[in-house]
């Protein structure tokens, strides 16, 4: 039975990846000039734009069912219909562009949607299952960033790994005893083909292990990445601008930048800066390498920066790219949150 951990409240994550941006939001309280100033480019998106977060937007608005059109950069009349049936549907003023309110009901509508259907399937699938149930359970999972892998509808050693991460993280105990492993049979052990057979057994016994020790919250590799090459790979993306949902080259949004850096050094990042938070060690004083969080434009971590010493910071900003800023800033220096290393 999946039931909530007492004692943890959920952060619902500030998904990157989707319509739920990493940087700033306005909300109904007063904001400074600066903040004002990363979301102008956030707050303008509406009939006649072209630009690849139109695309973004698309996307979401067709998994929650409001979306009926071929995914376009083009801002058309099918996509200004979809986000006025959207605003709508939450009581929202009908003006068919997308401003702050439109953008936090669309987040909290997407991480409704793929918790329910990780609730609603994970507890029923069973290991080794091939079912569209299991798709979107993989598709929750990999939304969030516990899954990295090919969407291929099959139960097996990785989805549960990913179910196991999510509950941790997330704070869910989710019974997953239909997901276990199944125990290799005397006819398998006793083969004639009997080398193929052990090897099939010891990666059956092993596999599973691989990510469920006690207090596991981060995926990493063997490969670790060193301060100054995790700082290399950052620095080589300063200018990059910022694309709302981007997590390639082409363009970046805040937890996208994060996540796409220490990837390329072994480590792998969930998809949300609450996740990141949640999954990552405190630290009394940052490092080189370590990540720093910022509480922005609501209660909790919002955006996040890697941390490169001397109290400097690269992240990607809503109106400035991937940058780097001063902790000192009056404007980072009153809503730092903490450090936290990832390693």
């Amino acid at each position: 039975m999946l039931r909530k951990k007492r004692g943890r409240p959920m952060l619902l994550g500030t998904v990157a990846g989707s319509l739920a941006i990493s940087s700033p939001l306005i909300l109904h309280v007063p904001v400074d000039a600066q903040t004002k100033e990363q979301l102008s480019e956030l707050k303008q998106l509406k009939y006649g734009d072209h630009e690849q977060a139109v695309v973004e937007l698309q996307r979401k608005l067709k998994v929650l069912r409001h979306y009926q059109g071929e995914f376009t950069p083009n801002y058309n009349i099918l996509t200004e219909h979809a986000v006025k049936s959207f605003q709508l549907e939450h009581s929202l003023e009908v003006s068919g562009e997308v401003n702050d309110e439109t953008i936090l009901a669309l987040e909290d509508e997407m991480d409704q949607h793929h918790h329910e259907s990780i609730r609603r399937h994970a507890e029923k699938i069973t290991y080794g299952e091939q079912s569209n149930r299991v798709k979107n359970v993989q598709r929750a999972l990999k939304y969030f960033g516990y899954y990295e892998f090919t969407i291929d509808g099959i139960a097996g050693v990785k989805t549960r790994e990913a179910l196991v991460i999510y509950g941790s993280i997330e704070g869910f105990d989710l019974a997953l005893d239909t997901m276990r492993t199944p125990e290799p049979t005397v006819q398998q052990v006793e083969s004639p083909n009997r080398s193929t057979n052990r090897q099939q057994v010891t990666q059956l016994s092993s596999s599973p292990k691989k990510k469920e020790q006690s207090g596991t919250k981060m995926k990493t590799t063997q490969k670790q990445a060193s301060h100054a090459s995790v700082m290399a790979t950052a620095q080589a993306y300063i200018g990059t601008p910022y694309v709302w949902g981007g997590e390639t080259p082409t363009g970046f949004d805040c937890s996208g930048f994060l996540q796409y850096v220490y990837k390329q050094h072994g480590v792998s990042l969930p998809r949300t800066v609450s996740a990141i938070w949640n999954s990552s060690q405190s630290v009394a004083q940052p490092s080189i390498g370590d990540l720093v969080f910022f509480e922005t434009y609501r209660s909790g971590p919002s955006h996040a920066g890697i941390y490169l010493g001397n109290g400097k910071f690269i992240h990607a900003g809503a109106s400035s790219g991937v940058t780097i800023s001063q902790l000192e800033n009056n404007y980072w220096k009153s809503r730092y949150l903490g450090a936290k290393s990832v390693r």
